[in-house]
């Protein structure tokens, strides 16, 4: 491990620790779970860990911030202005790092790990759509209108601000939740997050392969990770144990500690 990567790894020991105390479900995901599976740890190239969470658990999670002790800082939009996105990041109050893209500093922020909520999706169609359509609407009322995602987005970005005032906002995000943490007969579920998802189609997972997490072993410990982590990891990215090849890394996102 890198000094990042050890960091890191450092933050995902402390969010085991509580889980397990207090029986809340989470999954190793994204790289970091193609990590423990190929590599028994994490992608050599790669710096960061993420997690899925059940948005209930994400919830009674951050209530759980006296038991990170000092060194850490749960971090959700609700306790942290600074914070505009609808995942949780968890902080590394003490060491800063900077991001690096195509040779330029683009960031510097602490070293964190992020913890993605999904949510259980409606059986239609229709109902899929909407929640679809939600989840968008959701991310501007905590973010803002984003910056790097077309024309096309920032102008539905503009138009959401504009029909819902400030004094609405709070009532209008927290409906939004209850519509997304839907409670209803379900087969799948999303986390409406990134590459997951457009303004028509969201990536779903089935539901039995996020049940009861089984352990995966990562860096010489074992952690929760999705139920059917092969049936996940297919259904994103396809063929997952190839790793890419060394030209497809040249332009990869860098991080340093400062």
């Amino acid at each position: 491990m890198n000094d990042i990567q050890a960091l890191q790894f450092n933050i995902l020991i402390k969010l085991d620790e509580v889980c397990r105390r207090h029986n809340l479900k989470y999954y190793l995901a994204y790289g970091t779970c193609i990590g423990a599976v190929r590599h028994k740890g994490f992608i050599p190239w790669d710096h960061d860990i993420d997690v899925l969470m059940p948005f209930d658990d994400v919830r009674k999670l951050v209530k759980y911030q006296d038991e990170f002790g000092q060194n850490y800082y749960v971090s959700d939009y609700k306790n942290d202005k600074s914070n505009l996105t609808t995942k949780v990041l968890i902080y590394d109050r003490n060491h800063r790092c900077q991001i690096i893209k195509n040779g330029h500093i683009t960031e510097i922020i602490n070293v964190c790990m992020d913890i993605y909520p999904f949510y259980n999706c409606p059986s239609s169609r229709i109902g899929l759509l909407l929640n679809i359509w939600r989840s968008h609407a959701y991310k501007i009322l905590v973010g803002g209108i984003p910056q790097n995602h077309g024309k096309f987005v920032k102008l539905i970005g503009r138009i959401i601000l504009l029909f819902v005032s400030k004094s609405r906002r709070k009532n209008v995000i927290i409906k939004i939740e209850q519509k997304l943490n839907y409670k209803g007969n379900s087969y799948e579920i999303a986390d409406y997050y990134g590459l997951d998802i457009t303004f028509i189609s969201a990536i779903t997972y089935k539901r039995e392969w996020f049940g009861e997490p089984t352990e995966l072993e990562f860096e010489g410990r074992y952690f929760y990770g999705p139920t059917d982590s092969d049936k996940y990891l297919t259904r994103r990215y396809g063929d997952y144990m190839t790793p890419p090849l060394k030209k497809d890394l040249d332009n990869e996102v860098r991080v340093e500690l400062i």
